[in-house]
């Protein structure tokens, strides 16, 4: 890797990446499941270096200042961990560099290293959960500052000469300060990638992108068409959800499937790996053996390994499928540790008990932050539903008190002497200013749907698709809002 060569030549301390908590937790199940073989030294490092994770390069500039520079490992370790950007990577090489000093086995020094670092993971991740639980309740405060902003500036439009600049600016500082609200819990949330690519993934997956490319655009066109026949705004937003409706439905099946083949494969792992180890054979038998039912979710997956294997398809095509096909990013970079431990001549129940624990931990960390995105999801459909409701209740009003002004005002030559007593801006309102009216809270409400929904997934960070079912739910009750709401207040003016 060029740029790890360079910072060892130059000094450059800049040119390797922060290790995040999970990546380097995942390089030490990643070495400790390979040190389990048996390898030596120097292939231990070699292997390292081919990891999945941001700490690889470390390794690789390790390896060449062995290779190339002549340095043994302690002292290589010792110079990129000086150099190391990450606190975390920089105390851990240093902390290396004397096990392998002192003769301390390899081995050992890797699993409680590994130990070390699932604690730091899990108060990293439990202090970024609980910002991420701050800032989702300052996001409903913010949503709804946002939408007092549309309500004054409408009400104070029947009081005061209507300035469609100053409106304008105002609901648009208000639409960034609600999306800015949305980026804050994107960034307070735990990072990580929890699914493959959909295009790659499970067959509910694949179903689920197929259908956003079919009905996101048709939903898009159809809005499109009402809209120019002069179809109601409620019906167009109810046409709108009822096409993202199946996306959503199947996105929320999918990572519900996901989330449990997650919690599966860690208890998968001790079964197989002791399986192999305690009968003697090897893994492709193992799973001939095993009972799938404790499996109910992962047991098609592995059926379809078994198969393959069985078929004599190469063995690591074969595992390498059932990672990517599973649709779990957790269970494909797992997968690789696993197989990769026992190919190298690893005892499997060893390997496959390292690979559990990884696996739990981070599934038992995941399922706090779904309690969290869950609540959040519930409030945040909640209160998109009122703010629509209020906003189009006094964009109705105004509507109605226009009418029955207009209806009230005198005609021909006693207009000029009727307006002149009346200081009151509704009394001179157009059509167009009443059409700007309508305009702006339409878009503010769409607007808000939006960024509630994408807040929402950005919290729960699971299936990017499922955000599909958020989006039509407040789409749908704003619709709704739409259609009875005005019917409402006329009937209230009325009475």
């Amino acid at each position: 890797m060029s740029s790890s060569k360079s910072s060892v030549k130059h000094g450059d301390k800049t040119s390797f990446k922060p290790v995040p908590p999970f990546d380097l937790f995942y390089q030490m199940t990643y070495m400790s499941a390979m040190a389990a073989a048996g390898l030596s030294r120097s292939k231990t490092f070699e292997v390292a270096a081919q990891s999945h994770s941001t700490a690889a390069e470390y390794f690789e500039a390790i390896n060449t200042l062995v290779d190339e520079f002549r340095y043994d490992y302690p002292e290589a370790c010792r110079r990129i961990g000086v150099q190391a950007k990450s606190e975390n990577m920089r105390s851990f090489l240093l902390r290396f560099s004397d096990a392998l000093r002192s003769g301390e086995p390899m081995a050992e020094f890797l699993v409680r290293e590994a130990n070390v670092q699932s604690a730091d993971y899990e108060n990293k991740y439990e202090r970024n959960l609980e910002a991420m639980k701050q800032w989702t309740n300052a996001f409903t405060s913010i949503t709804i500052s946002v939408a007092l902003i549309v309500i004054i500036q409408v009400i104070s439009s029947m009081i005061y000469s209507m300035d469609s600049k100053v409106m304008t600016m105002l609901i648009g500082t208000g639409v960034v300060i609600a999306a800015f609200g949305a980026w804050i819990i994107w960034r307070s949330a735990p990072q990580e990638t929890m699914t493959v690519k959909a295009s790659e993934g499970s067959a509910e997956q694949r179903r689920a992108l197929s259908l956003i490319r079919m009905l996101g655009p048709l939903a898009f066109a159809g809005a499109a068409v009402l809209n120019l026949a002069g179809v109601p705004i409620g019906w167009i937003l109810v046409m709108i959800a009822a096409l993202l409706v199946p996306v959503g439905v199947i996105g929320f099946i999918s990572d519900k499937k996901t989330t449990k083949k997650d919690e599966e494969f860690s208890t998968f792992l001790r079964s197989a790996g002791s399986m192999a180890t305690s009968t003697g054979t090897t893994m492709k038998q193992a799973l001939t053996v095993i009972d799938l039912s404790s499996f109910p979710t992962l047991e098609p997956d592995i059926v379809r390994l078994s198969t393959r294997l069985q078929a004599l398809v190469e063995p690591e095509v074969c595992w390498k499928k059932f990672g990517v096909e599973s649709g779990s990013k957790l269970i494909s970079e797992v997968t690789d540790i696993f197989y990769g431990g026992i190919k190298m001549g690893g005892d499997p129940e060893r390997v496959g008990f390292l690979c559990s624990l990884f696996t739990a931990k981070t599934t038992q960390l995941r399922a706090k932050r779904r309690l969290v995105a869950s609540t959040f999801a519930g409030l945040s459909t909640v209160m998109q539903g009122v703010i629509a409701g209020i906003m189009v209740f006094v964009l109705s009003i105004v509507f109605n008190f226009a009418e029955v002004i207009t209806e009230l005002m005198p005609t021909g030559e006693g207009a000029n002497q009727g307006q002149a007593s009346m200081n009151m801006a509704m009394a001179s309102f157009s059509p167009g200013e009443l059409q700007f009216l309508n305009l702006i809270t339409t878009v503010m409400i769409l607007l808000l749907a939006v960024i509630g929904a994408t807040a929402t997934i950005l919290s729960d960070g699971g299936f990017r698709l499922k955000g599909a079912l958020y989006l039509a739910l407040t789409i749908f009750i704003s619709g709704i809002c739409f259609l009875v709401v005005p019917s409402l207040v006329g009937g209230i003016l009325t009475m």
